[in-house]
């Protein structure tokens, strides 16, 4: 689980479609291409003549029809975490077969896996998203493989590059992959060129942690071989502190040097040493005899959780490393990095994504230090409050600090680009052991057994150096954060600068244009230039909006259209029904109870709005050719639920005409429905406890993650192209109706809670049941009958960061991590309707039925801001501007019960560095201290 975790937070969902479009590319030939595609790609008459005899083991799987053999390959190595296959590889038009000739062989030991069992495997191309190039012991001869249902194989091509190159040629060439998106080179140095992640990173469209995971990715790091693990650097220089201020620089480390150039007296007799290396080639000389990456240092810091904790035992022949060398204190580690001439690594990605591992949740027997310390969970700084969860969340902050923002391009040139070798990394003393680094040896001219085994085994513990991905020119610096976009709830102490507008003219509202109720504003959607609002009537209104001051009003807000849904008589709102005389008084009497009661029956949970899967594909792959989203979006789909007739329904934006309704195989009422942020995958919760993945408008993405038995059971056939919704998996492990659903696509999990209290977490693309969490605590829940009145799960929001917040019926707030881990909760004391991480996860905007905007921290999550709505009735819906938008600036969009959208921005005259000794003026929207009294009742666990 903690893997799934790691992957999912630290993918990036659209980086496959980053690359620019390869037709433009082959027009010009890069001189650094690995090497020339070969000329003749036909397959080969004797490999197409190779059958059942020799064949049988593929053929023993299932076929498709038209699927042909394309080639075979010897001695190929698969290469996982633990252990390395020797086998057959044969490609086919439509599916990827591994046969092992040999037992798998442990990455420690060196010995064979007898406990392994050996069986032809086989992936589907379908899936297929994305081929890298990858080092094998230092040689350009692998590839790593990934796919659309989060799974990761990596090939190494024992017969060298040639090889490589020709199986690339030929799956680009002869079989069927639809989601590939991979550029034609497979030279790290040609993807970064061609990749938009420098950009994306300085103009702050993506996280700093999301640009070092692509920079690892591109230079061949990979989290399943594990002498080439990604690579990330220590950040903070202060573990000693109480208090952390993130933007003080005192408290961060120098970018600008390697972790072994930080100590002056250190670097002194490391020099020293360096000129005393008499008998080396000037070309060996080395200043670091250790490396900042190693299998060693990857292991040391993942001793407590699997399979590293077996790793390194078998590291250490069977035992713990001496408790004294274990990762057991923070600060310890630091100080060894800054003081010891054998000690110079840097950081691993789970330092800012995974608390677990700075716990022994399993217990295992470390020891004693020769100080009589007991090694357990890892000592932390006294910033962290004895919290591995608060370590991670205020680690991740400083990775996404100012300070870090402008200096992080001098950190990437030392590991990743031109101060790497040469003479700009002796300039900067960042020389380690010729043996890390590519091309600086050839294995097949060691003749000699011993001297080749001796080399073999330095490249394997000792550290590899990334691929050099920038020859010679400085990485460029990080835009300033005033000429990009922000969040609007960026900083505490901008909150005060909130302020509400609700323009007069809209469609909802007493002052409607047409003098018509259309109730409440149940979901909103901001566009490029424009907001979509759906009515509890059903209405579709579409307002014109624009940052440009307009009058007396900071924007532009205007009017544009109002249409209605054509399936009101269906509709299980109360207020659609009302003009609908089909329906019983008793089924109209039995709503108007369940809303009274706050059981809402459709409400933001009811509605998405998506491009859908192929149009964003289509707009990903066309980024550099400044096509606008604008243009597409009128193309839109709305996808609704909350139906009499048990489907979802979609309509396109654009004249709100019906294109398609499915129930997706659900037995009785769809209850709530998300769409993830690729646009192509959507969950829905139905009144049968079960959840249903969906793949919206993306025929390939269909096939890629469909779940043949669903499929069966369905009576339809995933192949069918003309199709905008296919149920393409079925969740289980409820045992009463859903109520609220979330998702990330990122992460690749799904989050969903029912009428039970209980709690599923499932993956997305395998459709997995990942683990249940009950949101009661287990002593509240002694018998077995106390289900029975368990309090049912109202809202849920899920953060790509791994934590979610739920909200109970009975007002709780509760804050939990992916993996289970409850970390606070609070009374809301209301009923709420909508939830909404902001602020890069780190707050929560909350409305509901007391008529104030909410906004928490997620640490505790207490209140920090409250706006006054009540002139408004109740909040329906929530909505910000999405992040996809930047550089625009970002506003929050509020739905209330009377029908009207107020728009939350920043007010600036109220300087937020004002002197806390001067008054500050009073907001208009301000609340009584008694109020936020009781808003503010919280008990972390």
């Amino acid at each position: 689980l903690i893997k799934n975790a790691r992957e999912g937070i630290i993918r990036l969902g659209s980086e496959r479609e980053l690359f620019e479009d390869e037709d433009d590319a082959e027009k010009e030939e890069d001189d650094i291409e690995g090497s020339d595609e070969e000329k003749d790609d036909k397959p080969q008459e004797e490999e197409k003549e190779k059958d059942s005899d020799e064949l049988g083991w593929a053929r023993a799987f299932v076929w498709a029809s038209d699927e042909t053999v394309v080639t075979l390959f010897e001695d190929v190595v698969m290469v996982t975490l633990r252990h390395t296959t020797k086998g057959q590889l044969l490609l086919t038009t439509h599916s990827l077969f591994f046969n092992p000739s040999e037992d798998a062989i442990n990455v420690m030991t060196k010995k064979s896996a007898t406990e392994h069992i050996r069986h032809p495997t086989r992936w589907m191309l379908s899936r297929l998203s994305e081929v890298h190039g990858r080092r094998y012991m230092l040689r350009q001869q692998a590839l790593e493989l990934f796919f659309a249902d989060s799974f990761e194989l990596f090939l190494n091509f024992s017969m060298g590059p040639k090889e490589r190159e020709r199986f690339y040629s030929k799956l680009r060439r002869h079989c069927i992959a639809p989601m590939l998106r991979s550029p034609k080179s497979l030279n790290p140095r040609a993807v970064y060129k061609k990749s938009k992640f420098t950009e994306m990173w300085r103009k702050r469209k993506i996280s700093n942690f999301q640009y070092l995971m692509q920079l690892n990715i591109m230079a061949g790091r990979s989290f399943n071989d594990i002498t080439q693990y990604p690579v990330f650097p220590w950040v903070l220089g202060d573990y000693e502190s109480e208090t952390l201020d993130l933007k003080n620089p005192k408290h961060y480390r120098d970018l600008s040097k390697p972790i072994g150039a930080l100590n002056p007296d250190r670097l002194e007799q490391l020099i020293e040493r360096y000129n005393n290396l008499d008998g080396f080639p000037e070309e060996e000389k080395f200043l670091y005899g250790s490396h900042y990456s190693s299998p060693g240092a990857v292991l040391h810091y993942l001793v407590r959780q699997e399979p590293f904790t077996s790793m390194a035992i078998e590291l250490q022949s069977g035992r713990f490393d001496c408790p004294d060398r274990l990762f057991f204190d923070l600060s310890a580690s630091w100080n060894s990095c800054m003081t010891s001439t054998s000690d110079v690594k840097e950081l691993i990605p789970e330092f800012f994504t995974c608390p677990e591992i700075f716990s022994n949740t399993n217990k295992f027997p470390l020891g004693r230090t020769q100080s009589k310390i007991l090694v357990d969970d890892v000592g932390l700084p006294p910033w962290a409050k004895g919290s591995a969860h608060e370590f991670v969340r205020m680690h991740r902050q400083a990775l996404e600090s100012e300070y870090v923002s402008r200096h992080l391009n001098h950190w990437v040139d030392l590991v990743f680009g031109f101060k790497q070798r040469g003479a700009a990394a002796a300039a900067a003393n960042n020389i380690f052991h010729y043996l890390s680094y590519e091309g600086t040896v050839d294995l097949d001219k060691i003749t000699d057994e011993v001297d080749r085994a001796a080399t073999e085994s330095h490249i394997q513990n000792f550290g590899q150096t990334p691929s050099q991905l920038i020859l010679d020119e400085p990485h460029p610096s990080r835009s300033h954060p005033d000429v990009c976009w922000k969040p609007l709830c960026n900083e505490i102490t901008h909150l005060q600068q909130l302020r509400c507008n609700t323009p007069s003219r809209q469609f909802g509202g007493n002052a409607s244009i047409e003098n018509k109720a259309r109730g409440a504003v149940l979901s909103m959607h901001v566009m490029t230039d424009s907001i979509v609002a759906v009515y509890s009537d059903l209405s579709v209104g579409t307002y014109r909006f624009s940052p440009s001051r307009s009058g007396t009003n900071p924007f532009t807000f205007r009017m544009d259209r109002i249409r209605t849904l054509g399936c009101t008589d269906t509709s299980t709102s109360p207020h659609a029904a009302l003009g609908v005389t089909s329906f019983p008084e008793a089924v109209l009497q039995k709503m108007r109870d369940e809303h009274e009661k706050g059981r809402l029956a459709i409400g933001s949970w009811s509605f998405c709005l998506t491009l859908g899967g192929s149009i964003t594909d289509s707009i990903r792959n066309t980024q550099q050719k400044d096509i606008s989203v604008s243009s597409y979006e009128p193309h839109s789909l709305l996808l609704s639920c909350g139906y009499w007739d048990n489907t979802v329904k979609v309509h396109s934006l654009d004249g709100l005409r019906f294109k398609f309704s499915s129930s997706g195989g659900h037995r009785g009422p769809i209850n709530c429905m998300k769409v993830g942020g690729d646009g192509a995958l959507m969950v829905t919760g139905g009144q049968d406890a079960t959840c249903r993945v969906w793949a919206v408008d993306h025929h390939d993405m269909a096939l890629a993650v469909s779940d043949g038995y669903v499929q069966t059971a369905m009576g339809s056939s995933v192949t069918a192209k003309d199709r905008t919704l296919i149920c393409c998996h079925v969740l289980w492990g409820h045992e009463g109706p859903i109520t609220c659903v979330d998702l990330s696509s990122d992460l690749d999990v799904a989050i969903s809670g029912s009428t039970t209290g209980m709690i599923c977490v499932h993956s997305i693309r395998q459709g997995k049941f990942i683990r249940t969490i009950s949101a009661m605590d287990e002593e509240e829940l002694e018998f077995e009958e106390d289900y029975e009145y368990s309090v049912p799960v109202r809202l849920v929001t899920l953060d790509s960061s791994g934590v979610f917040v739920v909200h109970m019926e009975n007002g709780m707030l509760c804050s939990y991590t992916i993996n289970g881990v409850r970390l606070c909760e609070t009374d809301a004391r209301e009923r709420l309707n909508a939830l909404k991480f902001c602020s890069g996860g780190e707050m929560l905007v909350t409305g509901g039925e007391r008529s104030t905007l909410v906004v928490r921290s997620i640490t505790e999550l207490s209140v920090l801001c409250v706006l006054d709505l009540s002139k408004h009735g109740p909040i329906r819906s929530i909505s910000f501007t999405p992040e996809e938008l930047n550089p625009l600036p970002q506003f929050m969009f509020i739905g209330s019960e009377d029908g009207m959208i107020t728009v939350v921005d920043k007010d600036p005259s109220l300087n937020p560095k004002r002197d806390a000794r001067k008054e500050r003026p009073k907001p208009k929207t301000a609340v009584s201290a008694q109020f936020l009294k009781r808003m503010t009742s919280v008990r972390l666990t």
